[in-house]
């Protein structure tokens, strides 16, 4: 009994804090995507990712997840056949289509995945990117089973995230409503949480910092899913 409770208090507090975020990236002041500094990251990301994964333009199906206004998707399109922004923030998704409007193998559309037949019509992708919002997550693991299941065998999801440290929390600590892990993520966290979702990490490592724009310290982890 007492698991059930557990489980239902968890359950609150993550819708509790899907919600908060949602509405966070709703609003209509929120362009910190805009900035330099964010869209510079984003190459950084892009960069990243590509030199990870073997793109293909003719093959590569990809999943750009918490997508946020497409900053990332804009700089991997080029590369892949296509490219599906997810996000819960109906904002957020408005100006990823606005600003890759002239892109034609990138969109995004707003819902909240759960890991349930039918869901994007059934799509599975090569590669799955999630950048800087596995801290917005209250459980790194439910998340990660969930885009598990949109990977098709062999299969990778990549993860990019801040550096768990204690410099990153003094920066973090204000907006705890939308952030449960104030830390930064670790490698163990990442390991763990790709395991519990059957995925075997074969990465995990910094992403080069910024020389114009100094910012939090950055890695990419590559979690691949079995074949068979």
């Amino acid at each position: 009994m007492a698991t059930n409770h557990h489980d239902h208090d968890h359950h609150d507090q993550q819708r509790s804090v899907l919600q908060a975020n949602k509405e966070y990236f709703n609003q209509p002041h929120n362009t910190y995507e805009d900035k330099p500094e964010f869209k510079e990251r984003a190459t950084r990301v892009a960069k990243s990712i590509l030199k990870s994964y073997a793109t293909n333009k003719e093959t590569t199906v990809v999943l750009d997840f918490a997508c946020g206004n497409g900053n990332v998707s804009k700089d991997l399109a080029p590369h892949v056949k296509s490219v599906l922004g997810v996000d819960v923030s109906q904002r957020m998704v408005d100006l990823y289509n606005e600003q890759l409007k002239d892109i034609d193998n990138a969109s995004a559309v707003c819902m909240e995945l759960k890991a349930k037949e039918g869901e994007l019509s059934d799509a599975r992708f090569d590669m799955i990117f999630c950048a800087s919002a596995y801290h917005h997550f209250v459980s790194i693991e439910d998340v990660t089973r969930t885009l598990t299941f949109f990977l098709k065998p062999g299969g990778a999801l990549m993860v990019v995230d801040i550096v768990h440290s204690e410099e990153v929390y003094a920066s973090m600590a204000e907006r705890g409503h939308i952030v449960p892990h104030k830390h930064g993520l670790s490698r163990e966290q990442i390991h763990e949480a790709f395991a519990a979702a059957g995925l075997s990490m074969k990465l995990f490592e910094s992403i080069p910092p910024s020389v114009e724009h100094p910012s939090k310290d950055l890695f990419l982890a590559v979690g691949e899913r079995p074949s068979v």
